[in-house]
Parts: C-alpha cells; structure tokens; sequence
C-alpha cells in the first residue's frame, strides 16, 4: 500500500503510524493506515483499486483521511474483538460516533496513544481497568 502524502500542521509531529483496518460489521472490514500525531488521529482507507486504475496517476492525487479526529474529541478508548482477534480499538468520540479498529499491535497503539496525549499537553489518558481508557482535558 502506499503511503498516504500527510499535510502536517505547523509544530505538528507524528507519534505512530501503521495498519489499521476499519470494521464497518461482522462481514465488512476495510484495509488502511492510522496516523497518530500529537494533535489528532487520522486513518486512510487503502486505494490499491485506484492505483491499479489510473496507474502512476493515482500517486499524483493527495490521499484524503477515511476519518481524522482532534485527540480532544476523543472521549474513550476499549479493547474489543473481531471473531478471534483481541487486536481491536474501540474508540468513542465526545458526540457519541464509535468506531471500530484492526491493528496488528494493540499494545503498541494503547502505548503510542499515552505518548501522543502527553505530547498534547492538554489531555490525559487514564486507564480505567479492564481494557479501557478515558480521556480528559488537564486543569
């Protein structure tokens, strides 16, 4: 897959990246990327059918975000399954929208996600027990 041509904010600085698909139902899971940066989260749905459409064309054309969210409009984060895969991010925005996410490291994200919260310095990440994490902003 290639990688997604990021417009990074001024001061902006990535945290993680890696491969996240998005769960839309038990049936329906769309390969991608995440970006985690130290102001927001974004995920690219994979384009390998455009690529393989238009050809070096497609390189061309800036990839846009599937979904992109502030780290302040995150509210929560739980470990979820997809059949057999413990691998899940469930992550709740402050207006309710959940979405459900495939990554090969959990840990790996739950870990850059407490790093990326602090980089912010105005939220903090607490886990709540049993595989869930609340966000809120510092005083």
């Amino acid at each position: 897959m290639a990688r997604p041509t990021l417009e990074l904010r001024a001061g902006e600085v990535v945290i993680h990246d890696g491969s996240m698909s998005r769960v839309y139902s038990k049936l329906n899971v769309e390969m991608g990327s995440a970006y985690l940066t130290d102001q927001r989260f974004m995920r690219f749905k994979q384009s390998t059918g455009l690529q393989l459409l238009i050809g070096l064309f497609a390189f061309l054309m800036k990839d846009k975000p599937d979904f992109e969210v502030e780290l302040g409009h995150i509210k929560s984060f739980a470990r979820g399954k997809q059949g057999i895969n413990k691998n899940v991010i469930i992550m709740t925005l402050d207006d309710g929208t959940e979405y459900k996410l495939i990554c090969t490291k959990f840990d790996g994200w739950m870990q850059a996600f407490e790093e990326a919260y602090r980089a912010n310095g105005r939220y903090s990440l607490t886990a709540l027990g049993g595989d869930q994490w609340a966000t809120q902003p510092l005083s």
